[in-house]
């Protein structure tokens, strides 16, 4: 779990860093923050505290979002993952990203069609509060009424391929277009209702992201409108993962070689029940493998639900570095780690019980 967080934290950077958008937008890659951000101010700009870091954090990401795109519009990732020129530790392969600042002072509708596989439009606000997620055979329309402070969410909609060809990327490209966003009046472009402070921002904000792989449990922070804040997990883990979804919707774990034989990138392997998310609403679960550092550099590194073979038993039994002619076989360097994605789980209580299952008792051991 912490890992994860360690994970997500850099990934959020990484997507909305000056860097990558090519636009100067006061955000730096490790979320540190200068005054060329709209939602800061070098001088006389409120104190930032434990009480309103989040709301902090997300007027940077809403400001940053709105340089680049203009607000009130998609701004969609077009292709899969570059192999040769990856820019996120422990990167997603399973689903595309398309991102957007919206207003809802006259009423926000969003359309998602339905289809097949995995789409979600994940809508929050300015205190990283999840208003909805919208799947696909889904519309649902969000009032400023219902958000916990301003006017503006975020649209974070991830969509998962049928496959990383040139087939499968153009099919997802026409799903991302697909997705509608409607207005009740003229929508206008994100503005801070405050300036914060630098300074004190960046002081707590990298204090946090200290403690964070430590001390966070991402569960126990991601919230929905109407949850209960834990503080100081409600911190921890949405400045460690900006952008995360609650653990209803998505759940995630770190999976890892047990003994010395599958560290050492030795035939192994483990058997584990099928997950248990909602099937039959699109869920699914993936796990992809990365070298130690986190980066792909085996090859086959993921494996999917959609993919997967399963024993006549109906379990899953997953290889790692056993050969073609093995079943979900992975190929993994040495001290090797990987990612499991649980999305749309059945329940958090569920998901829990399997994930502490699947660590405690099915193991990745070398065959001996």
């Amino acid at each position: 779990m912490k890992t994860t967080l360690r994970a997500l934290a850099i990934a959020v950077a990484m997507l909305t860093s000056s860097a990558v958008l090519a636009v100067d937008t006061g955000v730096q890659a490790d979320g540190q923050v200068t005054a060329q951000n709209p939602s800061f101010a070098a001088t006389n700009g409120v104190k930032v505290t434990m009480d309103n870091l989040i709301r902090a954090e997300t007027a940077k990401y809403f400001a940053a979002e709105t340089l680049t795109s203009g607000g009130n519009k998609f701004r969609h990732e077009r292709k899969g993952i570059d192999l040769k020129n990856q820019t996120v530790i422990r990167s997603n392969f399973d689903l595309i990203y398309s991102y957007g600042v919206f207003d809802t002072k006259e009423g926000l509708t969003v359309s998602v069609p339905a289809y097949d596989l995995y789409q979600s439009v994940h809508i929050f606000d300015e205190d990283h509060f999840t208003i909805a997620v919208v799947y696909p055979g889904q519309t649902v329309t969000v009032k400023q009424s219902d958000l916990t402070h301003g006017r503006f969410v975020y649209l974070f909609m991830r969509t998962q391929p049928r496959s990383l060809d040139e087939k499968g990327i153009a099919e997802l490209n026409k799903r991302q277009d697909m997705v509608k966003v409607s207005f009740g009046g003229t929508p206008e472009p994100y503005k801070s209702d405050v300036k914060y402070d630098v300074d004190s921002f960046n002081k707590l904000r990298a204090e946090i992201v200290r403690r964070g792989p430590k001390e966070a449990v991402i569960y126990k922070g991601f919230v929905s409108k109407g949850d209960k804040i834990i503080t100081p997990q409600y911190q921890l883990v949405n400045i460690g993962g900006w952008g995360g979804l609650p653990a209803k919707h998505a759940f995630y774990w770190v999976v890892a070689p047990s003994d010395e034989g599958a560290k050492n990138a030795q035939c192994s392997s483990t058997t584990i029940r099928p997950l248990p998310v909602q099937y039959d609403k699109n869920g699914y679960w993936s796990l992809t493998v990365y070298n130690a550092e986190g980066w792909v550099k085996s090859d086959p590194f993921v494996i999917n639900s959609h993919h997967a073979k399963a024993n006549k038993d109906g379990s899953y039994t997953l290889h790692f570095n056993c050969g073609d002619k093995a079943i979900n076989n992975f190929q993994t360097t040495k001290n090797w780690n990987a990612l499991m994605r649980a999305y749309l789980p059945n329940s958090v209580d569920d998901i829990l019980k399997f994930s502490k299952d699947m660590q405690e008792n099915h193991p990745v051991i070398s065959q001996k």
